[in-house]
Order: C-alpha cells, then structure tokens, then sequence
C-alpha cells in the first residue's frame, strides 16, 4: 500500500501542478507582458530547483522523508490560492519561485521514497512503472487545459481539487525505516565522487530531453511542416519516453546497466542523424522525436534504478538529489548551447551538436567503468 499511495499522490499532485505554468504562460501574454518576462518565469522554476537540490539531504535529516514529502504537497496549494487572489506579476514569480522549490524537494523525496520502497529484485520494475506514470502525467497536465480553458480560474480550481487528492492518497503514509548515519555535508557529493558516470547520464538525459523539446518545432517548421504538426513533435517526445520507461526498468533488474545505457545512447545518436535527413523528409522528425524521448527518459530511468540499489536512507536522498541537479543542468544547458549553434549553422547544426555530445557520453562510458 504504501507504492500505491504514493504513486496516486504523485499522479494527482503532478498533473495539478503541470496546468498551471500554461495557464500563467497565457495569461501574461494576454496582459501584454513582454516575452523576456515570461521567459523569466520559466527561468525562476529551473532556478529555484537548482537551488534547493543540494540541501535536500540536510533537510531531510532534520524533517524526516515523509513529513518532507507531505509538506511539499501543501505548498502548491498555497500557491494556487496566490493566482487566484492577484494578478501581479511580481507576486507571480515569486510564487513561481516556490512552486520550483518545493518542487524540487518533492521530486528528489519521490524517487527517494519510491526507489527505498521497492524491494532490490523488482527496485528496477517498480521505478520503471513510476517514471511511466510520471511520463502520462506530463501529457495529460496540459491535456487538462482544453477541457478547463486558460482564461478566468477555472483552471486554477481543477488544480485545486486534484492537489487536495494527491494529499489525500498519503493518509496513513507509514515512515521508512531509520536513516543511515552517512554524514550530512558528503550526501550530496557522495555519487560525484563515487559514480560520477550517473552523474553524467543524468546530465545526458535532461540534455537530449530539453533541446529537443525547444528546437525540434523549429526544425520542423524549417522542413515545411505545419505549426500543428510542430507542436505534435514536442507530444512524440513525451510518448517515447512514456514507452521506455516500464520495459526498461524491467530489463534493469536483469541486464548490467551499463550495457542499457549504451543502448539507450545509441538510440539518441540515431535520433541525431535522423534530423540529417529531415530537410529531404520530413517524417524522419517524427522518429527523432520519438527516439530523443526515449533515450532522455531512459538514461534518467537507469541512473534512477542504479542509485536505488546503491544507497540507502540520507546517502540514497543526497544521491538522486545530485541526479535531479545534473538533469536539471543539462536541461538548462541544452537550449542555450543549440540556440548558440543553429544561430552559426542553421542547416545540421543541431543534429551535429545532439551527435556530438552523444558521442562524448558513449566514448567516456567506454573508458571508464
């Protein structure tokens, strides 16, 4: 029972949260605010995770995992009630900013939970399904907004009622079993020292997950598709990676991770010279789509279900901390570096950026154990 309560928590809690950065999206533009400030709102969420991250450890040594998992479901209520109650757009971001916070420590307490929960021969199917129903909850958040509408609190009610529900799955959520005595200070830096190859998968996962997300509807616009159909793209994305996710988790439990990270690599890479083809055929996108989608959320599985069966208590919380940040990282760094590239070589040059770093990430995991 206790999986089951907290993938129904996360389920109601995620899909809430996920309407709510469209709706504030729209409704700022529709106020005729500028697009850097909109940009900086998305900014604020990043940042605020970046920035909470490393303290998760310590914080979870005080508070305990569990109350630090409930608590975090309070806080986008609070800040649904602020979108509610005014419509300044400084009062927003910083809303924005502890919608991040929070949601940074609710996603790094999850996996946590979630990966301490599972037992060590079923630790890989059980992440796998987790991360799937994470993956449906990023289709079906926005899905929500075209029954609900962007405009008036609609929206914000529907959000409402589904974060009350994700709060209401954890009623008699029991607490695991003690931490570990892993000092404080080292939890977060324990896996850069001791694996730092998932760190850098992490990193490769938020990588190939965020560029692809930004620039593919570009690519296909350049290709002559429609902007339907280029927002379709940013859907295969999320279908891939919700596809991956079970059947992969299933083969960790059987197959040396190392060999399935290279798969899922290898996926990536034929995703990259996929694009190659797109200007002579445009459906080629489509499997890039889908291929980038699965290597992104793949990767992340993989580490995920490495770390659950290395680390326990406070050392398991700082470690997938340390992954939550590097994603975060690489899902930051993507979109800058492929705007930097397309703007000196419009034609390949995001393919050829995708190819490279993927080559980077199959050459060090060749050298290194």
């Amino acid at each position: 029972m206790t999986l089951a309560r907290l993938f129904g928590s996360t389920f109601c809690e995620l899909i809430g949260v996920l309407m709510l950065m469209p709706v504030l999206t729209v409704q700022l533009a529709a106020q005729g605010q500028p697009a850097w400030l909109i940009g900086l709102f998305g900014a604020a969420l990043y940042l605020a995770i970046f920035i909470v991250t490393p303290f998760t450890a310590r914080i979870t040594r005080r508070c305990g995992l569990r109350e630090i998992y409930i608590a975090t479901g309070f806080a986008p209520l609070l800040v649904v009630g602020v979108f509610v109650i005014t419509e300044a757009p400084g009062v927003w971001l910083l809303a924005v900013a502890v919608l991040g916070a929070s949601g940074g420590l609710r996603w790094v307490s999850a996996e946590s939970y979630v990966a301490s929960a599972a037992t060590p021969a079923r630790r890989g199917a059980v992440i796998g399904a987790f991360q799937t129903m994470v993956g449906a909850c990023f289709v079906l958040g926005p899905a929500m907004l075209t029954l609900t509408g962007t405009t008036g609190h609609l929206a914000f009610q529907v959000s409402a009622v589904l974060l009350v529900a994700g709060l209401l799955c954890l009623w008699g959520l029991p607490a695991l079993p003690a931490a570990d005595d892993t000092p404080v200070p080292g939890a977060f830096t324990r896996l850069w020292r001791e694996r730092p190859l998932l760190v850098l998968a992490a990193l490769l996962g938020g990588f190939l997950e965020s560029g692809p997300a930004t620039f593919l509807p570009v690519e296909a616009l350049d290709a002559g598709l429609s902007g339907r159909a280029a927002a379709g793209l940013v859907a295969v994305l999320g279908v891939g990676g919700f596809v991956i996710q079970f059947p992969l988790g299933l083969m960790a439990d059987r197959f040396p991770a190392a060999s399935l990270l290279r798969a899922m690599l290898v996926a990536g890479l034929g995703g990259a010279l996929l694009l190659l083809l797109a200007a002579r055929w445009p459906a080629a996108l489509w499997a890039a789509a889908f291929l980038w989608g699965a290597a992104g959320g793949g990767i992340y599985t993989l580490a995920m279900v490495t770390v659950g069966h290395a680390y326990t208590g406070v050392a398991l919380v700082g470690a997938t901390s340390a992954l939550v940040f590097a994603f975060a990282g690489g899902a930051a760094l993507s979109p800058a570096l492929t705007g930097g590239v397309m703007q000196v070589a419009p034609s390949g040059g995001f393919a050829a950026l995708m190819a490279a770093v993927i080559c980077i990430g199959l050459w060090v995991l060749r050298t290194r154990r």
